[in-house]
């Protein structure tokens, strides 16, 4: 049978257990999977393929579920506000973070990861600013995120989010039609292309979790890739760098859009 997880349908071209060898429990216990995302440079074109962007801590483990797939039965969601609104605002302070809260006991999914499904950790994230805005989300908000669960699964290009930690998040929106394998959360966001939707926040820098991001813009990820070695450690950003990506994926949109309504 081919089995789609809940993040293959909001477009993050992820695959898992879709046919003989691509699942097997290791001798970790956890179930290992295989994944194919579309792959970004930049922070820029994560920014592109983001519904929202925004950074903010995890506060919580809201509950646990193994996505048995299916197809989605609403088309893609659409965002009804503005997609180029991009915050002006100074570069915030990202230092206060929540104190750890444990994962609750007995939820859904505790257990080894079952070949048949893909195991899904949701977590309560807390807005603290947006880089890209959209779908009604503002500061001091608490949204839920979705994020394969690592306890579970090992799978090639994920990066576990943990309570009490800051990031910056590049997120796609899922409705409840468009994850039939889903039930206990409604309505969640997950990461663009796996980990590369994921900045890790300490004081004074950003980082990546995936090495695929190697600059802030599309231009500069070129130049990157002109070079014949890569770079030998993952590049650390700043918030005021990812905002200054964000208004240049927002100008190309723009203009884009400018283009389009002429012809």
């Amino acid at each position: 049978m081919r089995f789609s997880v809940a993040a293959g349908v909001a477009l993050a071209c992820l695959t898992a257990c879709s046919g003989p060898g691509s699942s097997a429990e290791g001798g970790d216990g956890r179930l290992h999977a295989d994944a194919d995302y579309t792959q970004y440079a930049s922070a820029e074109e994560v920014t592109t393929a983001a519904d929202i962007a925004i950074t903010g801590p995890i506060l919580s483990v809201q509950t646990k579920e193994c996505d048995e797939g299916g197809e989605p039965t609403t088309e893609p969601t659409v965002d009804p506000t503005d997609p180029d609104s991009t915050d002006p605002s100074p570069d915030p302070s990202a230092t206060s973070s929540p104190a750890p809260t444990s994962t609750p006991s007995g939820v859904a999914g505790d257990g080894p990861g079952d070949p048949t499904c893909m195991p899904m950790v949701f977590l309560k994230v807390r807005v603290s600013t947006m880089m890209k805005r959209g779908f009604g989300v503002d500061e001091g908000d608490e949204i839920a995120v979705g994020n394969i669960d690592t306890d579970a699964v090992s799978m090639e290009g994920t990066t576990p989010l943990t309570v009490g930690k800051q990031y910056a998040l590049y997120l796609t929106q899922l409705a409840a039609g468009d994850h039939p394998g889903i039930t206990s959360v409604p309505e969640f966001w997950i990461p663009v292309g796996g980990n590369q939707g994921i900045f890790v926040l300490a004081k004074g820098s950003v980082q990546p979790a995936s090495a695929n991001i190697v600059a802030l813009t599309a231009a500069d990820a070129e130049k990157v890739d002109a070079n014949s070695d890569a770079p030998s450690r993952r590049p650390s950003f700043t918030v005021k760098g990812l905002r200054k990506a964000a208004a240049v994926a927002a100008a190309k949109e723009r203009a884009v859009s400018h283009k389009n309504r002429k012809k």
